[in-house]
């Protein structure tokens, strides 16, 4: 498996405290059977003294040569869960934000309470540059628990839709869980990952795997976990799952349509 989304970068933001913390991060993808990750700190272009793309480069270079120096067989490529702002597509084009690897693919976060309203713009200002949108965690965003077809709109504009096993696997309340199966059972996730901040198993991506399989089938883990961040990382389209469209409440006009707008 493959996991691009994690902090398993030292001392950098709220994950790995230090780099012995990263190597516990590490033997635990190891022994769930993860081969390769995408190492993606936060960066808020927005806070007072953002991450810079240096300070990214040396982390990723130390825990590499511990992972060598310890043979742990783990593959880190480079990457960065960007808060979504207006200031991160010229961050992009300077080098300043980091994209997953060496694709074009931008794993991104929105605010948890409202919808930005930049949101539709950016995304289409970003895909016309050529990076793919990559939204970090939908299940826990205020307006998709709200009403699911608020990303379906995401969905058909390219954007892709990443779950994470602490939302599948209950940690963030019933609410957020319910979310998440919802998304996964109406095919609206590419992407499957861990959000790992800290060692230990309660993030697995096996049990997510067993997850996925049970609410839909081991055909669609594989995908979201294997074949797909596969592609990420080689910078090819990923294969999207055949979807659904949400259920919608409707007035008395809107009882006459159906399907995505």
């Amino acid at each position: 498996m493959i996991d691009l989304h994690n902090h398993i970068l030292p001392d950098l933001d709220d994950g790995a405290a230090d780099i012995g913390e990263s190597l516990d991060i590490a033997r635990q993808f190891v022994a769930e059977g993860v081969s390769a990750i995408a190492a993606t700190p936060h960066l808020n272009l927005s806070a007072r003294a953002p991450v810079t793309r240096d300070a990214v480069e040396r982390a990723l270079t130390e825990v590499r040569h511990a992972l060598g120096r310890e043979g742990i067989s783990l593959d880190v490529a480079q990457g960065e869960e960007v808060y979504l702002v207006p200031e991160v597509l010229p961050a992009l084009k300077a080098g300043q934000a980091c994209t997953l690897g060496e694709s074009r693919g931008v794993l991104v976060e929105l605010p948890f309470e409202v919808r930005p309203v930049y949101l539709d713009d950016l995304v289409f200002q970003m895909q016309l540059a050529g990076y793919t949108v990559i939204l970090a965690h939908p299940e826990r965003y205020r307006f998709v628990q709200r009403d699911l077809s608020a990303v379906e709109s995401l969905v058909t504009r390219g954007v892709i839709l990443q779950a994470t096993a602490p939302a599948l696997h209950g940690e963030y309340g019933p609410t957020v869980k319910r979310t998440a199966e919802n998304l996964l059972q109406h095919g609206l996730y590419a992407l499957a990952a861990s959000d790992r901040h800290h060692p230990g198993p309660h993030r697995s991506l096996a049990q997510m795997h067993d997850r996925i399989a049970a609410l839909t089938n081991a055909s669609l883990a594989d995908l979201l976990l294997r074949e797909n961040p596969q592609r990420v990382l080689a910078g090819h389209a990923v294969v999207p799952p055949e979807w659904t469209p949400t259920t919608r409440k409707k007035g008395f006009f809107g009882r006459f349509r159906s399907g995505p707008s």
